[in-house]
């Protein structure tokens, strides 16, 4: 078993014409063969991460077991640090995933693919922990062998493959893998499924790791068929605004479409699909609200908002004090605004920046607290900000968050928006 484990994912790679890779390495098992897999194919670029969460005090000791193997097997090596506070309310499993992908995601280079170490029993559990939670097409169709993933690819090559092809593989290279003795916990849904529920269905069930396996690579065949016709629908419910959905469209469509619709564009504007509870509270709070309602649905990272007849899908707002104020006096610099995550372009302030220079004075950047105006360039007259957005467009949310520019105590800009012409 273990020849065909190296022969296959070898000829694996051979077909698909990858040759640069990042492996996400645990120290476990799975991972450890993985890595030790691929550190056996000739000829291609191989790195290994290790992912510190912070949650167990052993993990200090598995990073450093990473680093002694990765060494043996000549494979650069990472560690990346989290430590992590999990929110109250937030599950450890789904929040702890986020934030590893996250990083995984800041490390992944140009044309390079991260590999993991999921298998079928993976998949199986997987399968069954969507159906447990009421999951549609998308959920059961659980993981996908090969799947974009943050301009690249995430790719788990094992898929196909049970659990014992693994361990057969470590036995035979003495492969030195650590154990998570938080996998033995049967709090976890995961740890109920794969020591309690599992092992007697394939009692009564013989193989039936590789049938439910098959039976998620199914729902994946059908939900890419539904999501290719629903992709064409999408391209007539843009709203005003780039990235958009109009409210107006939607509500145009029957209630199960209005969902798989909701679900496909958020997914494909690269953030993390909804329960079925959420989605709904994005129907019945965010679609069926009163047009002057400014609705928020939140999970994880994710917003949905409504500002008329759009719906946004975004990052969560980071935390933003609109009382603070800079004093931006290196003007050939751009000024970064941490808790925008936005850096003010000096390039941006045209003659502005040349005059404040000769007068040897800097600008001032300050937020909206209320009662400002501007006479913007093409403009007979001052006028407030709140009209100004109001014609604009600007959605309620981003108003607070708008940079503005003052000359002396003269406001110059709204960045990024409008600024005023200088004489």
């Amino acid at each position: 078993m273990s020849h065909d484990l190296l022969a296959e994912i070898s000829l694996l790679f051979s077909v698909l014409g990858q040759r640069k890779f990042l492996v996400a390495y645990s120290g476990g098992l799975d991972s450890h063969v993985l890595l030790h897999v691929m550190s056996q194919i000739p000829d291609i670029s191989l790195r290994a991460v290790y992912i510190d969460h912070g949650l167990q005090e052993s993990s200090l000791w598995w990073g450093r077991h990473c680093r002694g193997i990765c060494s043996d097997l000549s494979v650069p090596f990472q560690l990346i640090p989290l430590n992590l506070q999990v929110p109250s309310g937030e599950s450890l499993e789904a929040y702890a995933r986020d934030k590893r992908y996250q990083a995984f995601a800041g490390l992944l280079e140009e044309g390079e693919v991260l590999l993991t170490g999921h298998h079928q029993n993976d998949q199986a559990e997987t399968l069954l922990i969507q159906l447990m939670r009421g999951a549609g097409g998308a959920g059961l169709s659980a993981m996908p062998m090969i799947t974009s993933f943050s301009g690249g690819h995430l790719m788990r090559p094992f898929l196909n493959f049970h659990r014992s092809a693994l361990e057969d593989y470590a036995a035979k290279y003495q492969l030195d893998f650590v154990e998570d003795e938080s996998n033995a916990d049967l709090r976890y849904d995961r740890n109920y499924l794969r020591h309690q529920i599992l092992p007697q269905l394939e009692d009564r069930w013989p193989g039936c790791y590789g049938t439910l396996a098959r039976a998620a690579l199914l729902q994946g065949e059908t939900q890419r068929l539904l999501d290719g016709y629903l992709s064409e629908d999408m391209t007539s419910m843009t709203g005003s605004v780039v990235g958009t959905l109009s409210v107006k469209a939607l509500k145009q469509c029957e209630s199960a479409r209005q969902r798989a619709l909701l679900r496909l564009w958020i997914t494909t504007s690269g953030f993390i699909a909804p329960s079925a509870k959420k989605l709904q509270h994005v129907v019945s709070d965010a679609l069926f609200c009163s047009e002057e309602a400014s609705p928020c649905v939140h999970w994880g990272s994710v917003e949905v908002r409504r500002f008329r007849d759009d719906l946004y899908a975004m990052e969560a707002l980071s935390e933003h004090d609109e009382s603070q104020s800079f004093y931006w006096d290196e003007l050939s610099e751009d000024l970064p605004v941490e808790s925008l995550g936005l850096s003010l372009q000096s390039s941006l302030l045209g003659g502005w920046r040349a005059l404040a220079q000769q007068e040897e004075i800097g600008l001032t950047v300050k937020f909206r607290q209320g009662g400002e105006s501007i006479k913007p360039s093409g403009r007979d007259k001052s006028i407030s900000l709140k009209n100004l957005f109001q014609q604009l467009a600007v959605p309620p949310w981003m108003r607070s968050r708008m940079p503005l520019i003052y000359f002396k105590d003269d406001l110059i800009m709204v960045y990024g928006l409008c600024q005023v012409e200088l004489d």
